[in-house]
């Protein structure tokens, strides 16, 4: 009995030296930060026209931040409708992640170096249309793309680290290229104070 009182304490003290993981969290990636664009229509509608897989190659889905969330949050903040006629579609056609292993070096060499293992080719699509009963009509289109690679002994909060960067990455030049877009294409349409 004493001797099963000893491995039940031992076991305990085991059990409470154990190290939990924790997994960070990560916020939502949002614009309202940035002025908004004022379009001369009466309503703005999103479209999620990209359908996210999990199929490999893609790795999307595994994100901590999606990117299809992330394009439907730019035109939510960035986007306001200021007329009293008018319809702004802003279709989002690709919101992608895929994962490309990567070629390890091999022998002596390849045994003392840590190597870059993994390459995520990100990209965010989007499009928006004008539609004025009128007959005033325009449209853009936007496609940003950025890759960043992991090293092969990067753990799981490491990887999710990377991928939200990609996406904050993304999210920026979308930003950048969208709003220059609109106001050089869709000029017609866009009021004062963006």
């Amino acid at each position: 009995m004493k001797r099963l009182v000893v491995l039940l304490f031992g076991l305990l003290a085991l059990s409470a030296c154990e190290t939990q993981i924790e997994r960070p969290t990560y916020a939502e990636l949002t614009f309202t930060h940035k002025e908004p664009i004022y379009l001369d229509v009466a309503r703005i509608d999103i479209v999620k026209a990209y359908q996210p897989t999990s199929a490999a190659p893609h790795v999307e889905m595994e994100f901590p931040v999606s990117p299809l969330d992330t394009a439907a949050r730019w035109a939510q903040d960035r986007l306001k409708a200021v007329g009293t006629s008018g319809t702004a579609t802003v279709t989002i056609t690709e919101a992608s992640a895929v994962e490309t292993e990567l070629a390890q070096e091999g022998g002596l060499t390849g045994a003392f170096t840590t190597e870059q293992s993994e390459r995520y080719d990100g990209t965010l699509a989007m499009a928006v249309e004008v539609f004025d009963p009128n007959g005033s009509n325009g449209n853009t289109f936007a496609e940003v793309k950025r890759s960043i690679t992991v090293p092969e002994d990067a753990s799981l909060n490491d990887r999710e680290r990377t991928w939200y960067s990609l996406t904050e990455k993304l999210a920026r030049d979308l930003d950048k290229r969208m709003s220059e877009n609109i106001r050089n294409h869709l000029s017609l349409f866009v009021r004062p104070g963006s």
